[in-house]
Formats: C-alpha cells, sequence, structure tokens
C-alpha cells in the first residue's frame, strides 16, 4: 500500500513541476547517491530523493512542503562508529514528510506553524553543510541523547526568525520525540508534550563579510534520555523526566579569499548517559568548481569516546551535477576504522 501511494505521489510531483512557472510555486528534486566501503571488502549503496515544494497563498503566506525517501543495500553498519560518517545513511524508508505547514512572512521576520524538523533551520552552515559527518549537520550532544526530530523524523512544532541588519534570532518549540509516520500512534503530527515531552530551541545568528557566528540552546522537558546511539531507553523515571539543557556555538570564519576556518563546540552541563560534550575544527577552501576541506573533531560520551577525521572535495560537473569523494579515520574505545565513500547530487 505504501509503495502505491508513494508512486501516485511522485507522479503528482512531476505534473506540478510542468505548471510551476504558471502559478509561481517552487518544487526542487534532488537525488543524492553514495557508495560507502569500509576498505575490507565490504560495501554500501545508500540513496536519498528529496522533494521541496512550495507556493504561495496570499500576500504574506506560503505553503510549504518537503518529503524524504530513503533506500540502502544493506542495514548494518559498515563501520562500528559512534557519530556516522555518513549523514544520510538511514534505515530504508519509503516515504516521510521533512516539512509541512503554513508560514507567515514580513520584511523583518517570519513564522512557521506545521511539521518540521531541527535540521531545517539550525546547526548547518555553508560550511559544516559540506562535510559529509553527521556530526557537522547536528551535534551529538543533542542527536544522541534525545529521540528529537532529527533526520529522518519531524514533529509538530512553532518556528519564528527575526532578521536585523546582520543579526538573525530564532526560537522555536517542536513536541518532544520527532516520528516519521503519517498515521497511527507514532505520526508526525502527534503533540503530546505528557508522553513525548516538548523541546525548545533558540539561536542568534550574526553574519558579515562571508563569515558567520552563531550560537544557541536547547531546553528539553518531560523527554526520555537516550543512550549512545540515539536510541530511546525504556523506563520514565523522574530523573529521566527532568529538564535539561544543551549549549553550542560555531564560527565559520572567512580567513582568506577562498579559504574559510571552521570551529564547532557543544556541551549538556547536566548529564548522566549519552554525550557530554563535542568539539569540531576544519577548514574548507572554496573554488568555482572544486572545493577542498578537511575537519576533525572530538565527541566525549559517559562510557567511551570517539574520534573522527574528514577529508573530502567537492567537484560541480554540471549545473546539476555534484561529485563528492570522502576519506574517514575514525578512533573510539572499540577500536580504529576507516571508511570512504563517493556520493553524487542530482538536482532537478
Amino acid at each position: 500500500m505504501k509503495k502505491k501511494l508513494s508512486i501516485r505521489f511522485y507522479c503528482l510531483v512531476i505534473c506540478l513541476m510542468y505548471g510551476r512557472k504558471v502559478t509561481g510555486s517552487e518544487l526542487d528534486l534532488t537525488y543524492t547517491t553514495e557508495v560507502q566501503t569500509n576498505f575490507r571488502k565490504e560495501g554500501k549503496w545508500v540513496n536519498l530523493l528529496r522533494l521541496d515544494y512550495s507556493c504561495p497563498l496570499g500576500r504574506n503566506f506560503r505553503f510549504s512542503f518537503s518529503s524524504i525517501s530513503i533506500a540502502e543495500t544493506r542495514q548494518d553498519a559498515l563501520v562500528d562508529d559512534m557519530q556516522g560518517f555518513s549523514n544520510i545513511e538511514e534505515r530504508n524508508l519509503p516515504f516521510a514528510p521533512a516539512v509541512l505547514g503554513l508560514e507567515y512572512r514580513t520584511s523583518r521576520s517570519s513564522l512557521f506553524l506545521g511539521v518540521r524538523n531541527v535540521n531545517e533551520d539550525y546547526f548547518t552552515s555553508p560550511c559544516s553543510s559540506f562535510f559529509t559527518n553527521s556530526s557537522c549537520g547536528i551535534y551529538p550532544t543533542l542527536s544522541a541523547n534525545y529521540p528529537l526530530a532529527n533526520y529522518p523524523k519531524s514533529a509538530l512544532g512553532l518556528d519564528y526568525k527575526l532578521n536585523y541588519k546582520d543579526w538573525t534570532m530564532e526560537v522555536s518549540v517542536y513536541n518532544g520525540t520527532g516520528h516519521q509516520a503519517l498515521a497511527g500512534k507514532s505520526n508526525v503530527f502527534r503533540f503530546s508534550p505528557d508522553a513525548d515531552g516538548v523541546l525548545g530551541l533558540s539561536s542568534v545568528n550574526y553574519r558579515k563579510n562571508d563569515s558567520e557566528y552563531s550560537m544557541g540552546a536547547g531546553i528539553h522537558r518531560g523527554m526520555c534520555v537516550g543512550d549512545e546511539t540515539g536510541v530511546e531507553e525504556a523506563g520514565t523515571s523522574p530523573q529521566q523526566k527532568r529538564m535539561t539543557c544543551v549549549l553550542w556555538a560555531c564560527v565559520e570564519q572567512r580567513v582568506c579569499k577562498r579559504g574559510y576556518a571552521l570551529l564547532q563546540c557543544s556541551v549538556r552541563p547536566s548529564v548522566e548517559g549519552g554525550c557530554r560534550s563535542y568539539a569540531g575544527a576544519g577548514g574548507v577552501v572554496k573554488c568555482d568548481k572544486v572545493s577542498f576541506g578537511f575537519f576533525l573533531d572530538y565527541a566525549d560520551y559517559t562510557t567511551a569516546h570517539e574520534w573522527a577525521g574528514e577529508v573530502t572535495c567537492r567537484w560541480a560537473c554540471t549545473s546539476r551535477v555534484t561529485v563528492q569523494p570522502a576519506i574517514h579515520l575514525i578512533r573510539n574505545s572499540n577500536g580504529n576504522y576507516a571508511a570512504g565513500l563517493l556520493r553524487m547530487y542530482y538536482v532537478w
């Protein structure tokens, strides 16, 4: 039944594609595919299909919808890493909404109400999104501790942005647990503070001369603390249900005409399980068609730790096709590992 619904949905997408210029709507389809290897005669093929559609509804309102579909050739991981060297790798998922809601825009602010995930607004900057390591997209002090609305899951929430010159302030409130189903108890439209808790995020960003500085905080109340792989633990003891917070900061500094330095850090002050702190540093050299980058991070867990390094480059073959190889070196309490991937993006 799900396959039939997915086929009908993407047939509708193709029809909308032809009419987007006439109606003033926007529609993009992005296909990401990558081949992974652990350099030990083992490999995996991972695919991600994302649809983004939006259309105006009157003067200041806009409807937005995004969906994701994931397919991979094997479910188990190639290496025993804690952070995840690929930020698109997830279990097979025929269809799930990433964004679905209504947005009200003015010249300086926007207010969104509906289904959304934290990856749409937080933690990603032009340099951090260049890398394939999962921690560059969201810090493990959040993703490894709570079942929040993190890719590929979403949650019902409210997001507000205020722009003033070079400053941007953002405040969001989500259902504390993310979901990916359209119906049933675990559906993305669910809002249950008693059972799922509440997640609040806030950040302040400053952009100037191609440099970006941001800092933020997350508050969790009534959420079950997860283990070090992000899996929710059983039980709802008072200790698990209390309020906890996460702090983070990110600096993306332009150091020369084409070079950028990236610094990240995050800490969870009161923690009995999961990831306590995270720090990362790297650099990116952006050229016309080929860009290069390296990144090194450290994640401290209550019972383990992990160093992870990445070297990657990105080549814009055409206006629609981009190729990106990457090599990852990982050292944690379980051993030393190496992984490689070859990724391709196709934007339609």
